[in-house]
């Protein structure tokens, strides 16, 4: 995992290379707290339950944003993002405090069908 800081923010970097399958869950949504377990395993889950047509996952990075310049409790938000071979842009999963999925969503030039674009 990588520390990040940039214009106020914290970041907390985990990479998750992917080939062609999409990994198994390691732990229990409902369960997992993500300060202990980082999630592992939640967003590769929901790519394996998502219709992704013609696109390839290229990389899943979790990662964990704070405002200002101390992290304090309740202000870090965990993210994945799914990064594509063939198009430009991300899938976006927002998760909560319990590893469960708050928001998806596309940006860019990435579109699945059903899940908003921004």
């Amino acid at each position: 995992m990588t520390f990040v800081r940039t214009k106020g923010f914290f970041l907390m970097i985990c990479t998750l290379f992917m080939a062609s399958a999409v990994w198994p869950t390691w732990a229990a949504a409902e369960e997992a707290n993500w300060r202990v377990t980082g999630c592992a395993g939640v967003v590769e889950e929901k790519l394996g339950k998502m219709d992704l047509g013609d696109l390839r996952v290229a990389e899943v990075t979790y990662i964990v944003s704070s405002r200002g310049t101390v992290a304090s409790e309740g202000s870090e938000r965990l993210s994945g993002w799914v990064s594509f071979e063939n198009c430009k842009g991300n899938l976006t999963v927002r998760l909560s405090e319990t590893c469960g999925i708050t928001e998806v969503y596309t940006s860019g030039q990435c579109y699945i069908k059903d899940v908003p674009n921004y």
